[in-house]
């Protein structure tokens, strides 16, 4: 009774003043009892496992890679991407990455098929960036979007652009702002000696955007006319916002330490102490060890009152053995750190390390012949055959095709900039990628500069001079001039310039089907040269298997870049129809070609070039292929 009075109460309590019976209950939209057994809930929907098709795999790795991994928070991103595309779709967020891992792990994809996607979901990226930054524009609430912990990133072009930047209408400085303007000013007008500056690899997002937005919105209100004063103000911006980021210090130089780490000396202290013991213990077994203060602590170290010399003379040996594969095993871990490092920031250069020698001193070769050697061979102009007979038949071919006038637009620099990498090493301008970059007020102006070098035909000399670094290829071969390889380093902007350009003419020949389908280098949707080495290695492997006989014939031009005519590429150019305006730039640029030569931080003197292509540059490639 007293159990039944308890449970009238509380239902009593949960539904005061209301009488309900069954009808009531249906009534008010509450499921019947078949409905609460054939019911499901979402949990139990849930446990259930789901197959996902071919096709949903594709997707969930598009989203993936569309959802830049490499920020935080990437797993909400890729959600929201599936979402657009299986908006009735009930997967959550960690199923979805754990189907991704799964994907992984069990090889569903080839990595061919991985790198497939990757390269279509680059491609959509960049177009929506660059349409997205064209129809929506800037505002000052971009910067507050920002994550505070974001850090710039240097090696991933997948990822760009990383940092949100945007611009005020001119007139409308801040005080803030027109402190900045009067500092790049000042230094533009000083028109200082100029340095490399260092990089903002490290720099917190929360302190960069908001001073790019001010610079940008400083720069905006700026009067700039020439190709030379836009060179400037980025550098002089570069300048202060790196003083006010509290990067720009003069550095102490420091001496680089030649001796071994501490923990070394610590294990080669030990190894002599204990070779020293062991010398000792035999003297002291063939008694000839003389000294009782020795004998007393051989005695006491090594318990020589109840164990025999031989013994202990046994353990010492065994501590030095060990002691040495513990020095060798620190040794092959830093090595081992030290290359994870290297090849996840650079893996060229980690490649080129394996195949360096340990010996790292090299001779600097004579300057006088270096120069001489260089000159020989860029300065030393020739024409090509005017009197072959299958010149006519060439230009016979592309009569027809006719490519229109070049017009640079802000869009174009926009998108091509994303290409441009943030930290590698500038030209003489030692204006580095990031700046061109993310100084998005100075787009329009460059721009409109562009197009009237392209209208005039005229180029600036600083522009197309480079500096080029002298690398020695074999140090068996030792200091001879030609043993060293060029690596020339330009200044941004041309080569901002010389991509677009290079984009334009890769459209037209794309679009006139002027590429043999033989060419297989400097190809859009080519795997290039290593796909070819592969491809031949595997055929070569067939042939070996089945016994097959096979002929084959690889050529190598000797200084094949170094030597092609100029004339002859302005003749390629004129023949397959290349516009008026674009054709006499690229002339007139090529007669202005020069780059100094360097071997370490030594200048050896500047050469012209008038022949072969300009190293470095996008559209060099472009002009090698005719």
């Amino acid at each position: 009774m007293e159990n039944q009075t308890q449970t009238k109460s509380i239902l009593a309590r949960s539904s005061p003043r209301i009488k309900r019976t069954a009808v009531d209950a249906a009534d008010s939209g509450h499921p019947s009892t078949s409905g609460l057994r054939n019911h499901q809930t979402p949990n139990e929907q849930s446990q259930k496992r789901q197959k996902y098709t071919m096709p949903e795999n594709h997707t969930i790795m598009k989203c993936y890679y569309k959802s830049e991994p490499q920020r935080r928070g990437y797993q909400k991103r890729m959600h929201q991407l599936w979402k657009q595309e299986y908006p009735d779709s009930q997967i959550t967020e960690p199923r979805l990455a754990d189907q991704r891992r799964f994907i992984i792990r069990n090889k569903v994809f080839s990595e061919v098929e991985l790198e497939e996607i990757q390269k279509i979901c680059k491609v959509d990226y960049h177009q929506t960036t660059a349409q997205t930054a064209a129809e929506t524009p800037a505002t000052l609430g971009m910067v507050e979007q920002i994550e505070p912990e974001e850090r710039v990133e240097l090696l991933q072009e997948f990822e760009e652009p990383a940092l949100e930047t945007s611009v005020e209408p001119p007139g409308t400085l801040t005080a803030r702002q027109q402190e900045l303007k009067d500092k790049i000013m000042a230094h533009a007008a000083a028109n200082a000696i100029r340095q490399r500056l260092p990089t903002l690899k490290t720099v917190p997002q929360r302190h960069l955007a908001p001073l790019m937005k001010d610079v940008n919105a400083a720069l905006s209100t700026v009067q700039i006319t020439s190709i030379e004063q836009t060179n400037q103000f980025a550098y002089s911006a570069a300048v202060i916002v790196t003083e006010e980021l509290g990067l720009l210090q003069p550095r102490q130089p420091q001496r680089k330490s030649t001796g071994k780490p501490k923990w070394k000396v610590r294990l080669e202290l030990k190894i002599k102490k204990l070779r020293s013991d062991a010398s000792n213990l035999k003297n002291m077994k063939e008694r000839k060890l003389k000294n009782d203060k020795i004998k007393q602590y051989l005695i006491r170290k090594y318990w020589l009152n109840t164990r025999k010399i031989e013994e202990a003379l046994e353990i010492v040996k065994e501590q030095i053995t060990a002691t040495a594969r513990k020095i060798e095993r620190y040794e092959a871990r830093i090595i081992q750190y030290r290359q994870n490092q290297l090849f996840q920031s650079d893996q060229r250069r980690f490649y080129q390390s394996l195949n360096q020698t340990t010996d790292t001193v090299t001779i600097k070769p004579e300057k006088t012949a270096t120069t001489k050697f260089w000159k020989e061979l860029w300065e030393n102009n020739k024409n090509y055959n005017k009197n072959a007979g299958w010149i006519k038949e060439f230009e016979g071919k592309f009569s027809q095709n006719k490519m229109e006038q070049m017009e640079i637009t802000t869009e174009m620099i926009s998108k091509r900039v994303q290409k441009v990498k943030n930290w590698t090493s500038p030209g003489s301008d030692q204006l580095h990628g990031f700046w061109i970059k993310h100084l998005i007020s100075l787009h329009g102006k460059m721009a409109q500069q562009f197009n009237e070098m392209l209208q005039k035909g005229s180029i600036s000399e600083w522009l197309t001079t480079g500096r080029t670094y002298l690398t020695q290829k074999d140090p068996a071969k030792g200091a001879a001039p030609g043993n060293y390889r060029p690596i020339t380093c330009l200044p941004t902007m041309f080569k901002l310039l010389t991509g677009i350009i290079a984009d334009r003419i890769q459209d037209y020949l794309e679009e006139k089907n002027i590429l043999p389908d033989e060419q297989k280098g400097n190809k859009r949707k080519s795997r290039g040269t290593k796909d070819q080495l592969l491809i031949d290695k595997m055929i070569l492997e067939n042939c070996k298997s089945r016994k097959a006989n096979l002929h084959m014939t690889w050529i190598d031009y000797k200084k094949a870049f170094d030597s092609l005519p100029h004339s002859w590429i302005i003749k390629c150019l004129d023949a397959i129809g290349i516009s008026k305006n674009v054709g006499t730039f690229i002339e007139n640029m090529m007669e202005h070609w020069k780059t100094e030569l360097f071997v370490g931080n030594e200048s050896y003197g500047l050469v012209n070039i008038r022949r072969g292509i300009f190293q470095g540059d996008s559209l060099s490639p472009l002009l090698f292929i005719p």
